[in-house]
């Protein structure tokens, strides 16, 4: 959510000038009775211009105490640059521009200024709420309530009284802006805090309609003429996520209550729709930032996971027909936030400046403010009410469309529903949205491939890599063969392809059906429609008295006339509250026995009396007007036959429909293929991560066999030459000096070990070098017992096959390490070992994720209604089997 930044302003000397005032208006005593009342108001002023923070204890009572002051100084003190006035110049800085500085000698500037930073420290206390929970949702909502109040009452009562040119962060146009904008957090705060009530879905969806045609309102205000360029962009772009987020918020829980209602059709296309908008809600929030776009994402996913599940129920349980969206009911927003007036500005003190201006005084003057009021109020009402009633007949006579019809074909010629259908085609883009989307899935499909060829050169590698080992060793390399270990993920690949063959022909389908409807899909728009419908003629023999071409005319110059009279109530409008905003009595009040005052106001309330009578000459206008042009137009309808023309142009669209529904329905082609092509993404980026892990895990497995071959290899020569050695020695009584690369070199032995006990057993997986001979004359250390002197014994068979299938996981072997020899049989020397565990090559080693069990399969490809996933029940039906993949 967002909050305004307070205003900031600079010291002014409010004491001194108005004591000048005092001593010149009305005598010394006065001015030094008055004195510390001013300067209770400079130091009151001097703590507002401090308070820039809703963190700051008190600060709102502070503003509102400052304001009640400026009150009692309205009704006593005429501020202003005039010589008998008193010359107070207030100055402040723009909210968003704070390089830009405007001073007036005018309190309602002051006042307006104060009404702005008490807006902005309201909704700084709603933004710091903790609106996780529901108590503190209920204070944010109530805050920012008090912030819409607070603008709407600086709006309507103090910026206008200002002076030209006014800021524009307290102009009309951003007053009305902060205002609606505020009460638009408001609403955002409701629905959060019905979410953490658990209501229903139908009341969460129309609190989100409500508050996502809130946030569009806001959004446009944003982009006005008077506002522009003048926030930074991130606001638009803010307000411009939240519209969009709360529009697809509402389908969901739409689709939530279509579910409860057992209309799973009906859930299918909100759903649908719902899929759609999200595509403009991820491009707004790529340009907000990664944490919103992470958001959109997760929404996304949500949206396709109900879908998912939505069209696999109806296609197994309920088989219903799925509507068009447009023709599902509205759902209408609910709107439960209202202004809130801020408290505690109204009145003045009543110890301040008590010996300046009677009590009585104020009381008169804000009779007389009351009786201006009602009447500028009724006199607004009034004309607010005529431009009503011209606006409902006209729009009921249907003019001045009908008119314009006969000059040129317009948009009046199109009927009202397939208006709306041709005006959200050409806000989503129309054929550049198709062509965005179907480049987004050669995109994803280009990733896709990229990834299986990844995966695939992954058990490439280790196949070659498997091939190699057996050439070099032989029988002496009892891994399980490549083939057989990388079985599973091969048939997951080809699995994947098929299914990307079976996509890229419906991709060439959808591909095909565009090129060939390329140009009428173009002119999906409202005016390449309307070029379409039959124009409004005159007949070509006139039957009755009337000439076409007078009534026309009549018409016309009735049309004229109320315009005028229109823009006639607008002036007036303004010259009543400009009236209102220079009627400054105070004077006159202070200076009138208070037994005239009555008399004095009806004499004031003069002034009004020749707007008045401008009014009801304009009402009375307007309603002879009116009456003319309805004869008019009633013989208008029945020599041009616009009943006639209407059902026209009615048949006429029917050619429009058919190509809009044939364009609906190639973009949940679109969409469908989109979802599909993120499905395979997701599952093949996991396939690829895999294979990559499985190639590593196997690499690491051969490194450690191939080390355990070369290590058996070295024992089984020691053994050999320490046996030679020993035979030698025999036969010549000395035993020679051993050469010195006889036997590998080995630490000394730890202290404990220098006389090896006779009951210490190796550990079964361990190795170690056999020690030298002590001297030449000993007799050789014995064989030991896993490595024969004899020739060694046959290998063991290879493990059994069934490495990473898709079964469930085969009974864990004995702990040993990868290609470590068993424990040494109870025959002792001289028999074969047997043969090694199941575990074998194939498996994870210690230290990998996974070790002592099967990494799970990849999961399937996703599953998806025609024209992806599974063919439909007639093959290809958007192109001819063979076709090459998608081309862009």
């Amino acid at each position: 959510m967002l909050a305004i930044h307070c205003k900031k302003t600079e010291t002014v000397d409010i004491k001194t000038p108005l004591l000048t005032y005092i001593r010149a208006t009305y005598s010394d005593r006065e001015a030094d009775d008055a004195a510390d009342d001013l300067e209770k108001v400079q130091t009151l002023r001097a703590e507002v211009a401090q308070a820039q923070s809703g963190t700051q204890p008190g600060v709102r009572d502070t503003l509102n105490k400052y304001f009640r002051y400026l009150n009692a100084i309205e009704t006593r003190f005429p501020i202003g640059k005039e010589k008998n006035q008193a010359q107070v110049s207030f100055a402040w800085f723009d909210a968003f521009r704070p390089s830009r500085r405007v001073a007036q000698n005018n309190i309602h500037y002051e006042k307006a200024a104060l009404l702005f930073n008490l807006g902005a420290l309201a909704s700084q206390q709603g933004l710091q709420s903790d609106r996780t929970s529901g108590d503190g949702l209920t204070a944010a909502c109530k805050l920012f309530q008090e912030a819409c109040g607070t603008f709407q009452l600086m709006r309507e009562v103090e910026s206008a009284k200002t002076e030209s040119p006014r800021p524009l962060d307290i102009s009309l146009e951003c007053g009305t802006l902060l205002e609606k904008l505020m009460l638009t957090q408001a609403q955002e705060c409701v629905y959060h805090k019905a979410v953490i009530d658990k209501k229903s879905p139908n009341v969460l969806a129309r609190l989100a309609k409500q508050a996502g045609t809130m946030y569009e309102e806001v959004e446009r205000l944003f982009n006005g003429a008077a506002l522009a360029n003048y926030f930074d962009k991130s606001w638009g772009q803010h307000v411009s996520l939240k519209a969009s987020i709360y529009q697809v918020e509402e389908l969901i829980q739409a689709s939530r209550q279509h579910r409860l209602d057992d209309k799973v059709n009906n859930e299918i296309a909100v759903l649908k729709e719902a899929f759609a908008r999200l595509q403009n809600t991820r491009r707004i929030a790529k340009a907000t930032g990664q944490e919103m776009l992470d958001s959109v994402n997760k929404t996304q996913e949500l949206v396709q996971a109900l879908l998912a599940k939505a069209e696999k129920d109806n296609n197994s349980i309920y088989l219903m027909k799925v509507p068009a969206f447009a023709d599902l009911p509205p759902t209408t927003g609910a709107l439960l936030v209202k202004p809130v007036a801020p408290t505690n500005l109204e009145g003045t003190p009543e110890h301040l400046f008590s010996g300046l201006v009677p009590d009585n005084s104020a009381r008169a003057l804000s009779k007389y403010t009351d009786m201006v009021d009602d009447v500028i109020r009724r006199q607004l009402d009034r004309l607010a009410g005529a431009t009503d009633t011209a606006r409902i007949k006209l729009r009921e006579w249907e003019l001045p469309d009908t008119l314009q019809a006969l000059d040129a074909r317009t948009s009046a010629a199109l009927p009202d529903a397939l208006s709306r259908e041709l005006q959200e085609i050409e806000s989503i883009g129309g054929i550049n949205h198709l062509k965005g989307i179907l480049a987004e899935i050669g995109e994803l499909r280009r990733e896709v491939d990229d990834d299986l060829m990844a995966a695939q050169n992954s058990l490439d590698t280790d196949a070659r890599a498997d091939a190699d080992a057996r050439a070099k060793h032989g029988d002496k390399w009892r891994a399980q063969p490549a083939a057989t270990a990388a079985k599973p993920y091969w048939d997951r690949i080809q699995q994947y392809r098929t299914a990307m063959q079976k996509a890229g022909d419906s991709d060439q389908g959808v591909l095909k059906r565009l090129a060939d409807n390329e140009p009428a899909y173009a002119a999906l728009s409202v005016e390449s429609a309307a070029a379409q419908m039959p124009r409004l003629q005159a007949p070509m023999v006139t039957t009755g008295p009337e000439d076409p071409a007078a009534v026309v005319a009549g018409l016309r110059r009735n049309l004229d006339a109320l315009q005028s009279l229109a823009n006639e109530r607008g002036g007036m409008e303004e010259a009543l509250k400009e009236l209102k905003n220079r009627d400054n009595v105070l004077q006159k009040v202070m200076a009138t026995n208070p037994t005239n005052h009555d008399a004095l106001f009806r004499e004031e309330i003069k002034k009004y009396d020749s707007l008045v009578a401008d009014v009801d000459k304009n009402l009375a206008a307007q309603e002879a007007l009116l009456g003319a042009a309805g004869g008019a137009n009633a013989s208008f309808r029945a020599i041009f036959d616009v009943t006639g023309w209407r059902a026209a142009c009615e048949a006429a669209a029917a050619g429009v429909r058919e190509t809009v529904r044939q364009y609906r329905e190639l973009l949940d082609h679109c969409s469908e293929g989109l979802r599909f092509y993120l499905g395979m993404s997701e599952v093949v980026r996991k396939a690829k991560q895999e294979a990559a892990d499985f190639a590593f895990t196997r690499q690491v497995q051969r490194d450690e066999l191939n080390q355990e071959i070369d290590r058996r290899t070295a024992q089984e020569d020691a053994d050999k030459l320490a046996a030679r050695m020993a035979a030698a020695g025999l036969r010549s009584g000395a035993a020679p000096p051993p050469p010195p690369t006889a036997y590998p070199a080995a630490p000394p032995p730890p202290a404990h070990a220098q006389h090896p006990q006779p009951h210490m057993q190796q550990h079964p997986g361990s190795y170690s070098q056999p020690a030298p001979p002590a001297h030449h004359g000993a007799p050789p250390p014995p064989p030991p017992v896993y490595a024969p002197a004899a020739a060694p014994a046959a290998p063991p068979p290879p493990p059994p096959h069934g490495h990473y299938s898709y079964a469930a996981p085969p009974p864990q072997p004995p702990q040993h390490g990868y290609a470590a020899p068993p424990p040494p049989p109870a025959g002792g020397y001289g028999q074969a070992p047997p043969p090694p565990p199941g575990g074998g090559y194939g498996q994870p080693p210690y230290g990998y994720p996974g070790y002592g069990q099967q990494a799970p399969p990849p999961p399937p490809p996703p599953q998806y209604g025609a024209p992806y996933g599974a063919p439909p029940q007639q093959p290809y039906p958007y192109g001819q089997p063979g076709q090459p993949y998608y081309q862009q």
